[in-house]
């Protein structure tokens, strides 16, 4: 148990500098001088890093970068070379390497095979409002921005509770936070997902979980105030336990690449649950889902099925 807790803890001294590299995937980091900044010596760094995270800073940086490149590929038109440079690699050659290394195809081929993929569940899902589940048509709408108290959970999407829930040490730990620092806030529970579940494994899946506040705070290395942007998205209702969530995002998907109109921004994607969700795996547990998208002055033909 001693041992768990050590780990714990360590993992929690880790959470500043994961969300630094998380902001700076696409520069050149140099993270021996980024762990000083912290205060770790460069041996201290090394151990701490691997026993607390699971992989050596420079494959944990490697690891997010391809998995940022892949997302990437599915869901925009960048040309290739462009994405291997805004996810940090200066080299084509050396950026095909390692994403074949990881994923054991090119990039070429993960585009390619995406849009073979995403033009066949267009077509067999014309008319699907869900499994298990119910799902609104896709509307597309304007957030706001606004300040959010925000805490960094690191695992599988399928382990966070539902917010303010007995079992719940997040959000929680969120309004627990405010009430005590006597900061205004709103008990809505928002959810930023960094990483795609069907290529990140599950333990190292990414997700800011925040509370809407009414002016900017000054964090703790563990509880951090973060400036939302707002912008455009497309967002659907979702009606359903959480193990569903996946259709309702795939659904919101599908209707971007659908239209003439509007294109993906690559910003996380954002869940944000409406009223009270006792129970996690209950079908009536409504969720608004959102895909950051940008509007187009004139883009080429929707993704559309063959007849």
């Amino acid at each position: 148990m001693g041992s768990g807790v050590a780990s714990r803890n360590s993992f929690q001294e880790m959470i500043p500098l994961l969300i630094e590299i998380q902001q700076k995937l696409d520069r050149d980091l140099d993270l021996q001088s980024l762990a000083s900044k912290y205060g770790y010596s460069p041996f201290h760094f090394q151990r701490m890093f691997s026993n607390a995270v699971g992989e050596t800073p420079k494959k944990y940086v490697e690891r997010l970068r391809l998995e940022k490149a892949a997302y990437k590929l599915q869901i925009t038109d960048e040309p290739i070379f462009d994405i291997c440079l805004s996810v940090g690699f200066t080299n084509h050659e050396t950026f095909t390497r390692a994403f074949r290394r990881c994923f054991g195809i090119s990039p070429r081929d993960c585009r390619k095979n995406a849009k073979v993929l995403q033009i066949r569940r267009l077509q067999a899902n014309r008319s699907f409002r869900g499994d298990g589940c119910s799902l609104s048509e896709v509307k597309f709408e304007s957030l706001r921005p606004m300040h959010l108290l925000s805490i960094l959970h690191v695992g599988a999407y399928s382990d966070i509770p539902a917010a303010f829930t007995k079992d719940d040490r997040i959000w929680n730990t969120l309004v627990d936070w405010a009430t005590r620092h006597n900061l205004p806030y709103r008990p809505i529970p928002f959810s930023f997902y960094h990483d795609d579940p069907t290529v990140t494994p599950p333990a190292a899946q990414r997700t800011d979980a925040c509370i809407p506040i009414d002016t900017a705070a000054k964090g703790t290395r563990t509880i951090r105030c973060m400036e939302f942007a707002g912008g455009q998205y497309a967002v659907a209702e979702h009606i359903g336990p959480y193990s569903t969530l996946i259709q309702g995002f795939r659904h919101v998907a599908d209707a971007v690449r659908a239209s003439a109109k509007y294109a993906f921004r690559t910003d996380p994607a954002l869940a944000i649950a409406r009223g009270v969700h006792e129970d996690k795996d209950s079908v009536l547990n409504r969720t608004d889902l959102y895909l950051p998208v940008q509007k187009v002055a004139r883009k080429s033909k929707p993704l559309t099925p063959t007849t």
